[in-house]
């Protein structure tokens, strides 16, 4: 419902702007633009036609055809004791040739003051208030009863840079932009769940939520001696630290969890920037590690070692079956072959002792 009335605000708004004085056609397309004048010869020669016309000591009016059905129409009421007021009604047409859409919006020195229109038998009615030519209130009511409050806050130099929204049931949403040193920040509040957006170059996003006083995520962006970008993240009782390289790719990944379990993850790429290896690393009572070789970006073997002998080495196959190797004492003994699905056994070969 609000998101219809905004949407005909901006259409609205545009046709104030762009209206001649002098009756006209144009060819147009469904959303009423006019792209380019056309003689009356030319009116059936295009599926959607404009028609513009002045109204004398009254205003103006456009009308919209659709393979010359009537579909849409806009009038410009000038206030003669006040040339600053105007009043602009947009009227759809259906199948049928009667009105189906009726919205009304009274504009001030061009500025929208407040809109109103139906839904079924519903009134819907939108308010603004301005300072010194600035939006800072939005009022939107239904059947007389105010469903939504927007509160805009604007810094210094006049520009947005948040806005409070107050809902039908009294959940409110607070939002805030900003910017620092080139990094634009976006928070929004709802109620106590805070979510921050910061936007660094590169495309690079950091995302920190919280609810009420108490952070969820907590995000703290650095880079290293070499240059690399470095984002520490706490996440509950996780700790996650990731480097990225100063192409963006990701090359290291460590974290730690509340038992003080470490995992380090480094990847290493082709000079094309496609994945060509990894290595994890897992340190806790033991220490895991996994090996993983990848070709055109696909894994294609993976080795897994605790405290330094190999107990699982698994090959991908082209036809979607692995073949997983298992060790004893660091001794291979049995190949197990399974299924694409990862899970179905298709074959178990013991090795035999030379």
């Amino acid at each position: 419902m609000i998101r219809h009335g905004g949407f005909r605000l901006v259409v609205i708004g545009l046709f104030l702007s762009t209206l001649p004085l002098f009756g006209a056609l144009y060819r147009s397309n469904s959303l009423g633009q006019m792209l380019e004048a056309i003689e009356t010869s030319q009116r059936h020669d295009f599926p959607y036609v404009l028609e513009t016309n002045e109204i004398p000591g009254q205003g103006a009016e456009r009308v919209l055809y659709d393979n010359g059905v009537m579909v849409g129409k806009v009038e410009i009421e000038a206030d003669a004791k006040n040339p600053a007021t105007r009043i602009v009604t947009e009227y759809s047409f259906g199948a049928d040739g009667a009105i189906s859409s009726k919205v009304q919006t009274l504009y001030e020195h061009g500025l929208p003051q407040s809109t109103a229109w139906m839904e079924g038998e519903t009134v819907n009615l939108t308010l603004h208030t301005y300072v010194d030519g600035k939006m800072v209130e939005t009022k939107e009511l239904v059947d007389g009863e105010l469903v939504n409050l927007i509160t805009y806050y604007r810094g210094s130099d006049g520009m947005l840079s948040g806005l409070r929204i107050v809902g039908l049931e009294g959940i409110a949403t607070q939002t805030i932009y900003s910017q620092d040193r080139g990094v634009s920040v976006y928070g929004e509040n709802i109620q106590g769940a805070f979510t921050k957006l910061s936007f660094y170059p590169g495309n690079l996003v950091v995302r920190d939520v919280w609810t009420n006083e108490e952070r969820n995520v907590e995000t703290a962006v650095a880079f290293d001696d070499a240059g690399r970008l470095v984002i520490d993240e706490t996440i509950g009782t996780m700790r996650i630290r990731k480097t990225y390289g100063p192409d963006g790719m990701l090359v290291k990944s460590e974290s730690e969890d509340a038992d003080g379990k470490k995992t380090t993850i480094a990847y290493v790429y082709d000079h094309n920037g496609v994945l060509d290896q990894s290595m994890e690393l897992v340190v806790g009572e033991h220490t895991r590690r996994i090996e993983r070789w990848y070709k055109n970006g696909l894994l294609e073997t993976q080795t897994e070692w605790l405290d330094d002998s190999p107990v699982k080495a698994t090959r991908y196959l082209a036809d979607g079956t692995s073949v997983v190797t298992l060790f004893d004492n660091g001794r291979p003994y049995a190949d197990v072959t399974y299924a694409p699905d990862g899970k179905r056994v298709l074959s178990l070969e013991y090795r035999k002792e030379r």
